[in-house]
């Protein structure tokens, strides 16, 4: 019977660092996002700000009848038409690989709410265990939803974007919208950024409040042996 009690608890404390080292590495992902989400938002602000001025400077020289100079933001605006599509790639390969992430994390949790139940109980502490567990799976559905839909619309933009500048490339005097769509491709991006930062920094949240339990549980499996 000691023996028994002795495998449990040693396989509860190693299911219990298991998770604890998991949300440790959430917790460097969630600060890596962060930053990269903020050094993000700060590039794609200045280069919408550019752009919105170099269009202004295009259309002006259009209006004047200035070819050359015309040509010239004509030329600058197209690079940054590619480079916007480069960068909205970057984030397209991004957002899959925190679709895979988040399922890494639901997986995580869904293992050790399978090991919560077997240890059932009814004791307070199995109680409080399994309200923990209902929330970090609404926590995860909501976090792997999220991230499915970010990686959807980003997919939709990116083919906007080409599209538009397939057709810049064809139009001498950018016309026809195309340059006021393509503005308002790079805000909704802009807007997409600011939301993302918003969901690592709650992201962020959940993984502390995670370590605290786990921090709570290794010493309850400690006191327990």
């Amino acid at each position: 019977m000691k023996r028994n009690t002795y495998i449990s608890t040693t396989l509860a404390l190693m299911t219990t660092l298991f998770a604890s080292a998991q949300n440790a590495k959430e917790t460097v992902q969630d600060h890596r996002q962060i930053k990269v989400g903020n050094a993000q938002l700060e590039r794609d602000t200045k280069e919408l700000e550019t752009f919105k001025a170099d269009v202004s400077e295009f259309q002006s020289a259009l209006e004047n009848g200035d070819a050359n100079l015309a040509q010239k933001y004509r030329k600058g605006i197209l690079s940054a038409m590619e480079r916007e599509i480069q960068q909205a790639e970057g984030k397209v390969a991004r957002a899959k690989r925190e679709v895979v992430q988040s399922s890494v994390e639901k997986g995580t949790n869904r293992r050790e709410k399978r090991r919560n139940r077997r240890g059932y109980e009814g004791t307070p502490d199995d109680r409080r265990d399994m309200r923990r567990d209902r929330r970090n799976t609404r926590d995860d559905r909501r976090d792997k939803r999220d991230d499915v839909a970010d990686r959807a619309e980003l997919e939709v933009r990116l083919e906007n974007q080409k599209a538009l500048y397939e057709n810049a490339k064809a139009d001498e005097s950018l016309g026809n919208g195309i340059l006021e769509r393509f503005i308002t491709t790079m805000n909704n991006d802009l807007l997409e950024t600011q939301e993302e930062l918003r969901e690592d920094k709650g992201e962020l949240r959940e993984d502390r409040r995670e370590r605290r339990d786990d921090r709570r549980e290794r010493k309850e499996n400690r006191m327990n042996g």
